[in-house]
């Protein structure tokens, strides 16, 4: 099949062509800035030439762009998109039930949704990790550049405290006053929905975060069927739970271990409200050359899943064991499913535990050697990008 990838800038999209044509498909490549999600014509007058001039069978990207699907269903040939963010709101584009979409999402409970949306055009395709690249950089490094990488404790992530973190962004603090008590239930527990609970028995009221919303033109236009309860349950209710959780847990662990263990954070995220994680910050990583030897040189990396995946297993989580690290991270259904706890990763369901837990660990150096090691070995066996890419085009390996 003669491919077009369409590029984004996208992390891993020379890996994504790359094993597409160790399968046997032809690639080539389109690079185009989207500008519309849905209705950027520029956009379609480029790619529609190019599909017919090139003989293109089909379009892959990664995370779906509707107006890549209104140009596959105009050229009659399948749109492949491997979606690897969540929330991901294309997904609530009306152009989501066009039967050209092939669409692979990796949050069981988000393919849950849609397809009781009546959406047939979307199925579970868990993410993958690129095992092979990741020892290459690992062991190609000089010993000065490994040494810099090495800790006990690490974290690489966003704590939030950007223009994305709409909660405090667009809220009074009268306003906030009423919903802080939600957020601190919901916070580190992983067993209940108390924030959908809430919303569903008439106690949580987010009108007034819907109104602020749409005041700065923050909401999903016409061209959407989401209902903004959802919306705004994700982006700004579940966005704000992670932000108290990584903060707290993070805050936590530099007063526990960091004045006995180096911790290193690693984010973009302005930390001028946290003295103590100042201390601790050393800047950005970059993905390819520098995060892997974080995850490769600490002995406990630390996950903190956006609230917003519901059963799915992270990114963050798969690099970290591709990379030969030891991952420990909050539950999630998914990781419950495809890992054992104790034996490929360790996960924890409380703050207390999480402390209790890197405490045994960093004691422990044997034991977390062989988890660690059996967590390398079933992400190359299972989570690969020639397994992911079988899932998405629904091929026989």
């Amino acid at each position: 099949m003669r491919l077009l990838l369409y590029s984004w800038k996208a992390n891993n999209e020379q890996l994504l062509a790359d094993n597409l044509m160790s399968l046997g498909f032809e690639v080539l490549w389109f690079d185009k800035e989207c500008r519309h999600f849905t209705r950027d014509m520029e956009l379609a007058a480029a790619m529609i030439p190019c599909i017919h001039r090139e003989s293109i069978e089909a379009v892959v990207s990664f995370n779906y762009f509707p107006i890549i699907s209104m140009i596959c269903d105009t050229c009659k040939i399948p749109y492949y998109a491997w979606v690897y963010d969540c929330p991901h709101f294309t997904l609530y584009a009306k152009q989501i039930t066009l039967p050209c979409n092939h669409i692979g999402v990796f949050d069981r409970e988000m393919v849950r949704k849609l397809q009781n949306k009546g959406v047939q055009t979307v199925y579970h395709v868990p993410l993958s990790a690129d095992v092979e690249r990741f020892s290459d950089v690992i062991g190609n490094a000089g010993r000065g550049e490994t040494e810099k990488f090495r800790s006990d404790l690490s974290f690489v992530g966003s704590l939030y405290t950007d223009e994305h973190n709409y909660y405090d962004r667009v809220l009074s603090e009268n306003d906030k006053s009423v919903l802080d008590g939600f957020i601190r239930r919901q916070c580190f527990r992983y067993d209940k929905d108390y924030l959908g609970e809430a919303m569903n028995a008439g106690e949580l009221d987010i009108r007034v975060i819907r109104e602020k919303m749409e005041e700065q033109g923050l909401m999903l236009g016409e061209d959407y069927f989401a209902e903004a309860e959802e919306i705004l349950k994700a982006v700004v209710l579940e966005k704000k739970v992670t932000v108290e959780e990584r903060r707290i847990l993070l805050q936590n662990v530099a007063e526990t271990f960091g004045d006995r263990y180096r911790f290193d954070l690693y984010t973009g995220s302005v930390l001028d409200d946290f003295p103590i994680l100042r201390k601790h910050h050393r800047g950005i990583v970059d993905y390819h050359k520098q995060m892997p030897l974080v995850f490769a040189n600490s002995r406990v990396n630390l996950n903190v899943s956006l609230r917003s995946i519901h059963s799915g297993i992270p990114h963050r989580v798969l690099d970290i064991m591709a990379c030969g690290g030891f991952v420990m991270t909050n539950r999630q259904p998914e990781i419950m499913e495809y890992f054992e706890d104790g034996r490929e990763l360790v996960t924890f369901g409380s703050m207390d535990e999480c402390l209790e837990k890197i405490t045994y660990y960093l004691e422990h150096e044997e034991e977390r050697h062989k988890i660690a090691s059996m967590g390398h070995r079933v992400v190359r066996e299972r989570f690969g990008y020639r397994e992911g890419i079988v899932r998405l085009f629904e091929l026989e390996d």
